[in-house]
């Protein structure tokens, strides 16, 4: 079992992508901990193996300790392959937690706030909520075996998939380019995921912000120079 995270909008899809090889299978947010998530947990398991035999899915709200153990029986079914999920935010941090204590690694991806902002937000979050999402995972990064950076990942990627090889305990290839069919329909989630259809790495939107044209808070630049983004 592994879990990778980080803030909204880091790159943490990106990641999932890049480490479902070989015998590692990592799931896009199915937050088993949300029964409103179960259709990104289970169904896709069945989907990637369908002659396992999996537990029932939850059908109410789980602890992350509950989750986690969950987690643990969803990967005993689809031995010998490795089951990591990928979660953003709040949820990241509470995984991480259960995943540190019990030995699990975690991995961590980080970005400039600046650049994910670029983009429109959704409805669900403001400005100032990405500020805090961002702050609060930085400042408990100690939690993760790995920080990542997200423009590392997409400038240097074998680099970044080596020393999460290394976490995970597993060779992996650091491939740049990958069939639009890897691509599982569950991580194309918003517009911002759109780009990974187009089957390979791109560094396009890396110091985007400067030449956006858009303003950000003065609290933004903070945060971004407090996680050494100049």
């Amino acid at each position: 079992m592994f879990l990778i995270g980080g803030p909204a909008f880091s790159g943490t899809t990106l990641l999932a992508l890049l480490v479902n090889q070989g015998e590692i299978v990592c799931l896009d947010e199915p937050d088993f901990h949300d029964p409103s998530q179960r259709h990104r947990g289970i169904p896709v398991l069945q989907e990637l193996f369908p002659d396992r035999v999996y537990p029932e899915a939850p059908s109410e709200r789980l602890t992350y300790d509950d989750a986690a153990a969950f987690v643990s029986e969803c990967e005993r079914a689809i031995h010998p392959y490795e089951l990591g999920i990928k979660t953003c935010d709040w949820p990241f941090i509470g995984y991480a937690e259960v995943y540190k204590r019990l030995g699990h690694p975690v991995i961590c991806i980080v970005r400039d706030i600046r650049d994910a902002l670029v983009r429109p937000l959704p409805e669900w979050v403001t400005e100032e909520g990405l500020n805090e999402r961002y702050r609060m995972v930085w400042e408990r990064r100690e939690v993760a075996d790995v920080v990542v950076r997200y423009e590392d990942l997409v400038g240097d990627t074998a680099a970044v998939i080596a020393s999460v090889s290394s976490v995970l305990g597993h060779p992996m290839h650091a491939t740049r380019e990958w069939a639009p069919d890897r691509v599982h329909s569950q991580m194309l989630k918003l517009d911002r995921h759109e780009p990974l259809k187009s089957g390979a790495i791109s560094d396009s939107g890396v110091g985007v912000w400067r030449t956006s044209g858009k303003t950000f808070t003065p609290a933004t630049h903070e945060t971004a120079r407090a996680m050494g983004y100049s």
